[in-house]
Order: structure tokens, then C-alpha cells, then sequence
């Protein structure tokens, strides 16, 4: 016949390139392989199954994208109808083999498989049957259903594509993507990007044309037959039932110039399985003279195809296999594994198993020597991990420690700054005190028979006043916010000892500080926070006030606060509170005091960004500098009830002023008093107006 002689010829020409042994002529043809569209790899070759059924077919690569390029030009219109394979069209070959795929490969859609057989550097091995082989096995297929009148697998022998035949329109003549459902916030995110990307992927290149009239043909072939009373002809016989199997790789480099041949799709019909087809085709793929000289194969395995490959020396190992990790965006659902040949370059798939007690206590030994490698990496992994997190720690808790004392220095240098102020002011008291008692009781105090006159011991006294004077201002503060150019007050109540800072505006001014009107609050101050400290039953030892440094603000802040009280829904519920937030920032406590509350102040806490306050001393001391309460007085106003912790909160719901909650002792650790935890949250810093500074210590 006409296209068996055809075949035949075609045989005839690639003999030449199996006789060749060099590597000179290796390299030409596979020079010749992948820049022909189409080439016979092989003669017939003959495979048999285990209950000695026979079948037999041709080796064929093909490069359906170059081929379906050159079907196109003027010149080789013919090929249309004659193409690679002798009375079949490109486009019938092309429509056969995604179909067997589509088959074999349910997950992957078929614009999936069109895109990956025409990759441009993809080529696909066909196993091919001839005409007359076709036929016969028509023929008996037709006297096997005559006398069992049994389907079996009639659908998937005539056509691998036929069963989804009447699912698909043949009013276009290519495949359709189904259009999912548009998800409800379509209209929410419509970017113009993904605009784009749809247009970009409409300019490409469909090479499902034809598609519907291919199954067209296979279906009005199969009916015929089905009527047909005669010997079947080869007008019967379709590509369809000539495909026995096929297999599709791309060549690519990879790192640093690495040959990498990706397997992509591999499938034989499920009529000619146990023959060894599957085998056969792996083995072309190795074959250098057919794909070339690589360094690896890699292939995505479906879950039920690991063990086929595993048995042909592919390898599932991880950390092996993560040298091809970008091979693996393109899949999903599969094993990536790896054939690495032999540093002799064999390629015998045979010889990957050997029946000898040899090899199998090899291949012991290199598992045990694998599952021992992958240990002591994991344990090497962990121990570099462990290590990178705890010098993170370390250095984080170096730079704390620095910034400490830091701090500590600072405050150790304004501690002497102000104790070398109360000395000087502790003398000029008792200059002062000496000269009035001199200018009043100079006839009493002065007697002939003194050894030391009181003129005298004044006059030493202020000598003494001025090096102290002349020592403090020779001394440089270590920041720019220093107060030691300002004047302390000292006042004394009881055993304690209060000091109050004015601002350097009432220094200018030179007003006197009123000591009766602040030893009242001194007093009051320190006789609230010694009696709510015994109310909390958690707190051990004694709590002594050492030094409360009275709030100097401006006229403005203190007006600011009037006027934003009385704008409250309840103007007259106003509190003395103490502070929950100068731990992190104690530096800020000084500013406070003369400047009063800041934007900058408010607190990220679990019920909303705001300022914290607490009822109880105790309490707000675990928020607070150590050693240090700021206490202040509360415009609450109409107060929310609030149980449900929200860090997003940014005010009190409409009518209210502030809110209160469980606190964030009660939130964090679910235990404690209930209502010592209490906290309130003020979210207008004009809200708040900085009363003093209680110094205290634990005894």
C-alpha cells in the first residue's frame, strides 16, 4: 500500500543514524532528532505480555509545534492531508495524542495538555501500529462481539477520545474553557492587571483548532464500522486506533548550564497495558542518542505512578529532589522524582535491577546510608535553627541591657544632680534661719564670753553657699531636658520628705512656692496611697514615700481641661487616678509633669488605643516605672461597662465618655480581684490632668 511504502522509506532513512557509534555522529543525530519536525526513532519492535499476547508498533518523535508551523506555510500545504505519519494529517496526530491524555490523565484539562505537547521545546515519542495490524485487530475485536455481545472495553479500544464526544460542541471548532462562577466580590476587586493578563492570554496561540471535527470524524468512522458488512478497509482505520502509546519531554538548562530532560506527560492505552510499553518508552527517554546528553530527568508522578517509576531508578527523595524545585510551581497533587544515569552514561533500564543477594544488600545498605544522612541533616538543621534564634534572643537582650543602664547612668547623674541641689538649698534655709535670728535676738545671742560670734558663722555659711553655687554651674547636665538649672522646693510633713520642680517660667517670674497650700496635698497625696495599698491583700511589706514631685503645667493645659470638662455628659464625676503606662517610656514622666498628656502617651492596650488608669496603687504599679506612680485627676463622665477586649478601639460609643473594663490582669491571666483589677480608658488627653509624681520604695 501507498502509505506503508511511505513508512518504510521513512524507515530506511533514520537506519543510517542507529548504525552510528561515535560521538561525533551522537551529537548529529540528535542534532538531527530535534531540529527535524518529525523522525522514525526504530524499526518495528514486538512486545509480548505475560499470557503471550503479542502486539507490535513503530517508534515516532515528533515536534508538534515546529510541525504545525510548517503545516501552515504556503509551501507545505499538503502536509494538511500526508503529514510526519503517512495518510494522517498533523492535526488529526496532534487531536489523538491529547486525547489519549485527556483519557489517561483526568485532572489536567485539555488546554492544559494542548499547551504542554506544543511547548516549544517539547517533543513527544508516538508508538505507532501500521494499517494492516489495525485492521486485524478490528476484525477480530468484531467476531469477539459477535459472539459475547459484551462492551468490555470497545469504548477506550476504538477511541481513547470518543467517550467525551457527545459532551463537546462542534459548532466552534476548538475547545471551550468552561467559565467558573464569578465570585461575589468580583466587582469589589476589579483590577486592571487581570484585565490585561486575559487579553495577553487570548493573543495566544490555540492549538485546539480542529478539535470537534477530529471527534466528528472518529465518531461517523466508528458508525461506519458498526454498519459495515464486508472485511474492513483502511478507510476503517483511524490514528485513533493506531496509537498504542506516547510519551512528552522538553529539554531544559537549569543553575549553572545543568541539562535537565522535564518528562511531562506519559500514557499508554489501557487495552496494550503489561506489555512493557511503559518501560519501553522510559528507556527512549534515557537513550542520549534520542533526547541528548542530560545530567538528570525529572518527572512529576502521579501518586499511583511512584512505584512504576521507583522500580526504573527514579528517586522520591526530598532534599535530592529540591535541585529541581522550579520544575514544581507547574504541578500540583504529585511526587516530584528524579533519574540521575550512571557517570558510563548506560541506558538500560534493565540493569537498574539485578535478581543477585549482591545488589539487594547494595541497595540496603545505600538506604540505611540515606535514612542516616537525612537524620544527621535534620539534626544539623535543627541545631543551626536553635542557634540563629537564640543569638536573635541574646542580642535582643544585649541592646535592653545596654539601653538599661543607659538609663540607670542618667538617672544615677540627676540623683546627684538633685542631691547636691537640697544640700544647697538645706543651707541657704539655715542661712536664712541664722540671719533672722540674728537681726531679732542680737542681744540675746551675742555674748562677750562666745568663742565664735554669730556674724561669723553666717558669714561662713554664705561662703559656703557660694562654692556650692559656683560648683553646681560649672557642672554640664547629660541631656538637653535637664532640670538642674531650675529650683527644687523642699517640704517636710511628718518623716517624709516632699520635693516640688517649678518651671523655669515661675523661676523667671520668682514666685514663691505657697508651702502650706502643698504640704496639704503632700499629706493628702501620701496618706490616700499608704491606705490603698493595704487594701490589696496580695501586696507584701511596707510601701514609704520618698519624694512627690508636684505637676507644674502650663496655664493653657489647665484650661484646656476645664473647658473639656464641662463639655462631658456628666461634668461633676471627676476622680483622682493613678497612671497604668509609664513602663515602657519612664523618660516621659518629666515631661508630663510640665507639659501634661500627649498624643504620643496613648497606649495599644487589649480594649483600644487609649490612656489607662487604675483606682488602686497596687495595681497600677505593674504598669508602671518601678518605683514610680504618677497620679492625676479624671474627667470620666458618663463611663461605658465594657467586657470585650477589641485592640482596634479608638472611643467610647456615642453619649459616653470613657470606658471601663475587667482590666488587662484580668484579660490576660483570668485571675485575680475583679474589681481591684478594674481598669478606665480615656481616649481625649485633655481629659487628664498630671497631679504629682509619688517616688516610694518597698520595705
Amino acid at each position: 500500500m501507498a502509505d506503508n511504502d511511505k513508512l518504510q522509506e521513512l524507515v530506511e532513512n533514520t537506519k543510517s543514524l542507529n548504525r552510528k557509534g561515535s560521538a561525533e555522529k551522537l551529537y548529529n543525530a540528535e542534532d538531527d532528532c530535534f531540529t527535524r519536525p518529525g523522525a522514525q526513532l526504530s524499526d518495528k519492535v514486538t512486545f509480548e505480555n505475560r499470557k503471550g499476547g503479542l502486539i507490535s508498533g513503530c517508534p515516532v518523535i515528533v515536534d508538534f509545534r515546529r510541525l504545525l508551523q510548517l503545516s501552515r506555510s504556503t509551501s507545505l500545504t499538503s502536509m494538511n492531508e500526508w503529514g510526519v505519519i503517512p495518510g494522517v494529517s498533523d492535526m488529526d496526530l496532534l487531536h489523538a495524542v491529547v486525547g489519549l491524555y485527556d483519557v489517561s490523565l483526568s485532572e489536567m484539562t485539555p488546554d492544559v495538555l494542548y499547551s504542554t505537547v506544543c511547548e516549544r521545546w517539547a517533543r513527544t515519542i508516538i508508538l505507532l501500529r501500521d494499517v494492516k495490524e489495525a485492521l486485524q485487530h478490528l476484525e477480530d475485536r468484531r467476531k469477539k462481539e459477535e459472539k459475547e455481545n459484551d462492551d468490555g472495553d470497545d469504548d477506550d479500544d476504538e477511541n481513547c477520545v470518543e467517550n467525551k464526544g457527545n459532551e463537546l460542541s462542534a459548532e466552534e471548532d476548538m475547545y471551550e474553557v468552561e467559565e467558573s462562577e464569578p465570585s461575589k466580590f468580583a466587582d469589589v476587586y476589579s483590577d486592571t492587571e487581570s484585565e490585561e493578563e486575559e487579553s495577553e492570554e487570548d493573543n495566544e496561540e490555540d492549538f485546539s483548532k480542529g478539535m470537534n471535527s477530529f471527534i466528528k470524524s472518529v465518531l461517523e468512522r466508528r458508525k461506519n464500522r458498526k454498519t459495515y458488512q464486508g472485511p474492513f478497509e483502511e478507510e476503517h482505520v483511524g490514528i485513533e486506533n493506531r496509537i498504542i502509546g506516547c510519551i512528552t519531554f522538553e529539554k531544559k538548562y537549569v543553575r549553572s548550564r545543568e541539562r535537565v530532560v522535564h518528562l511531562t506527560l506519559v500514557s499508554v492505552r489501557r487495552r496494550y497495558r503489561k506489555y512493557g510499553i511503559g518501560k519501553f518508552l522510559l528507556s527512549q527517554i534515557v537513550d542520549p542518542a534520542v533526547v541528548g546528553h542530560y545530567d538528570a530527568i525529572v518527572v512529576h508522578a502521579d501518586n499511583a505512578a511512584v512505584d512504576f517509576f521507583r522500580k526504573f531508578g527514579f528517586s522520591d527523595d526530598v532534599v535530592l529532589n529540591s535541585r529541581w524545585s522550579e520544575f514544581a510551581e507547574q504541578f500540583t497533587n504529585c511526587t516530584m522524582m528524579c533519574y540521575l544515569p550512571g557517570f558510563s552514561g548506560h541506558r538500560l533500564l534493565s540493569t537498574i535491577k539485578l535478581p543477585s543477594s549482591e545488589m539487594f544488600e547494595l541497595e540496603q545498605e545505600f538506604n540505611k546510608w540515606k535514612e542516616k544522612t537525612i537524620e544527621v541533616y535534620q539534626q544539623q538543621v535543627i541545631c543551626m535553627t536553635r542557634m540563629k534564634h537564640e543569638a536573635l534572643q541574646l542580642k535582643y537582650m544585649n541592646i535592653t541591657q545596654n539601653q538599661l543602664m543607659e538609663y540607670l547612668a542618667q538617672d544615677v547623674e540627676r540623683l546627684k544632680r538633685e542631691k547636691f541641689r537640697l544640700e544647697k538649698e538645706f543651707l541657704e534655709h539655715r542661712l536664712s534661719t541664722a540671719r533672722t535670728s540674728y537681726q531679732t535676738n542680737s542681744d540675746l545671742l551675742e555674748s562677750p564670753d562666745d568663742e565664735i560670734s554669730t556674724e561669723e558663722l553666717i558669714n561662713d555659711l554664705q561662703r559656703q553657699l557660694d562654692r556650692m553655687d559656683l560648683s553646681l554651674r560649672k557642672k554640664k547636665p547629660p541631656r538637653e531636658d535637664s532640670d538642674s538649672d531650675s529650683h527644687s522646693t523642699l517640704t517636710i510633713v511628718g518623716e517624709s520628705r516632699y520635693l516640688s520642680f517649678p518651671s523655669s517660667e515661675d523661676t523667671d517670674r520668682g514666685e514663691p512656692y505657697d508651702h502650706i497650700k502643698d504640704a496639704k496635698f503632700f499629706y493628702d497625696a501620701s496618706d490616700h496611697f499608704k491606705q490603698a495599698m493595704k487594701l490589696d491583700k496580695s501586696c507584701s511589706g511596707s510601701y514609704e514615700i520618698t519624694t512627690i514631685s508636684k505637676a507644674l503645667l502650663p496655664e493653657e493645659v489647665k484650661k484646656k481641661y476645664s473647658h473639656r470638662v464641662q463639655e462631658l455628659q456628666d461634668p461633676t464625676m471627676i476622680i483622682d487616678l493613678y497612671f497604668c503606662g509609664s513602663l515602657e517610656r519612664p523618660e516621659t514622666l518629666q515631661t508630663i509633669l510640665k507639659q501634661g498628656f500627649s498624643e504620643s502617651d496613648l497606649i495599644h492596650g487589649d480594649f483600644g488605643k487609649g490612656l489607662y488608669f487604675s483606682k488602686y496603687p497596687s495595681k497600677a504599679a505593674q504598669f508602671s516605672a518601678i518605683g514610680k506612680l504618677l497620679k492625676v485627676e479624671v474627667g470620666l463622665g458618663n463611663t461605658e461597662t465594657v467586657v470585650k477586649a477589641d485592640k482596634t478601639r479608638k472611643g467610647p460609643k456615642s453619649g459616653f465618655d470613657s470606658i471601663i473594663t475587667p482590666g488587662r490582669l484580668i484579660h490576660k491571666l483570668g485571675e485575680g480581684d475583679t474589681t481591684m483589677n478594674q481598669e478606665y480608658v480615656i481616649f481625649d488627653i485633655n481629659q487628664v490632668l498630671p497631679l504629682c509624681l509619688i517616688s516610694y520604695e518597698v520595705t
